[in-house]
């Protein structure tokens, strides 16, 4: 459920809670590290305490490059959507960071939306309800649900309670988007710590600075991820990333060559279809950015 100082927080079958230590050789046994979301076998030591004696099998892990040491650093594993959250306002949305989360739920074969969050702060927003500014159409467009949401004045939250029930979610996004905010709305009680938006820059301050799981009352679970102001994705095949942006799954079935990673090679029909408009050239330059790093293996 979470990792303090070394100290394993584990939840039970039946809801008990564990602090346990890990095992010297686990490790070594599994080669990675135990993380937030994983499955774990505990054992019992002679003087009553506990420790992680196996990791069990993963079936999915949103990872990113280690920003000290350049190694798999798993955000949350196990999980079955993504909500890739973002602000209408205070701060800017970080459209790079958006893109770079759907791919990791598409990589993982889990589900991704968006929550675009503090619509209170959205001009007339006092009046009427926040529409989708234009930016974010794209996203609908390629088949996103986009939810809008106000941690402050309530709008969206049943919308977005609806969506989370029964499952594992993931909150992530740029630092000062109110992800803390949304999840102590959902679940009173929860008290995570929040934020302000720093005026000279307008981002966020990190309050959250370690993932963690906690259960959702209506069943499920929810993951407070830290903000990111990096998200390089690990271990992507370059010659897959295409088909992790669905808004490109059509079109590519058109191009000429089968191997086509739509960059420069002729008859490409993604390319094609991002200078008739049909595909958002925010889009493709957040896909041609994954591409490089695909290829430098960054």
């Amino acid at each position: 459920m979470r990792i303090v100082a070394g100290t394993y927080h584990v939840e039970m079958d039946g809801g008990k809670w564990l602090e346990c230590s890990l095992r010297g050789r686990v490790k070594q046994k599994v080669g990675r590290q135990v993380s937030v979301g994983d499955l774990v076998r505990v054992e019992r030591l002679d003087d009553g305490s506990c420790r992680i004696a196996d990791l069990l099998p993963r079936r999915s892990a949103l990872s990113r490059h280690g920003v000290v040491r350049r190694r798999e650093q798993v955000i949350v594993a196990n999980v079955d959507q993504v909500a890739a959250v973002a602000a209408m306002a205070s701060p800017s949305p970080d459209f790079s960071m958006i893109n770079r989360l759907l791919v990791l739920a598409e990589l993982n074969e889990v589900d991704g939306f968006v929550v675009l969050n503090k619509a209170d702060l959205a001009a007339g927003a006092a009046d009427e309800p926040a529409a989708i500014p234009a930016d974010f159409q794209p996203y609908r467009e390629a088949g996103y649900e986009i939810l809008v949401t106000s941690a402050k004045g309530g709008r969206g939250l049943e919308e977005l309670r609806e969506r989370l029930i029964g499952r594992i979610t993931v909150f992530s996004g740029s630092s000062g988007v109110g992800k803390s905010s949304l999840l102590n709305s959902l679940m009173p009680g929860l008290d995570l710590r929040v934020g302000e938006v720093g005026q000279r820059k307008g981002r966020g301050r990190h309050t959250t600075v370690a993932a963690a799981l906690y259960p959702f009352p209506e069943g499920g679970y929810v993951a407070d991820t830290p903000g990111l102001q990096y998200l390089a994705l690990w271990d992507v095949d370059a010659r897959a990333l295409g088909h992790s942006f669905p808004e490109f799954r059509e079109p590519a079935e058109e191009c000429r060559f089968a191997d086509c990673v739509h960059r420069a090679e002729p008859g490409c029909a993604v390319r094609e279809a991002v200078k008739a408009g049909a595909i958002a050239s925010g889009r493709y330059e957040s896909y041609q950015a994954l591409l490089r790093e695909a290829e430098e293996g960054r």
